[in-house]
């Protein structure tokens, strides 16, 4: 599968592409813990940031449902370690 997308204006422009054997080109796959032990250290990361950041969905002024965080950093996964 191929994904070509460009921008441009002021007569520049410029374009990438993506390569992937398949399937949605917007999902990018993250391999799994393999051993216990990482299933182990992932998990305790999982919960120090739900801990720390304790995520909620609320609906926003428009309907549209959106995660919120007690502290900054966490919708990007930091926060946890």
């Amino acid at each position: 599968m191929r994904s070509t997308n460009c921008v441009g204006a002021g007569g520049m422009s410029s374009c990438m592409t993506r390569w992937s054997s398949g399937g949605d080109p917007h999902i990018i796959e993250v391999p799994q813990p393999l051993s216990d032990d990482e299933r182990a250290r992932a998990a305790a990361r999982d919960r120090k940031w739900v801990a720390r950041c304790k995520p909620v969905i609320h609906q926003d002024r428009y309907g549209v449902p959106r995660y919120y965080y007690a502290a900054p950093g966490c919708e990007f996964g930091v926060g946890g370690d």
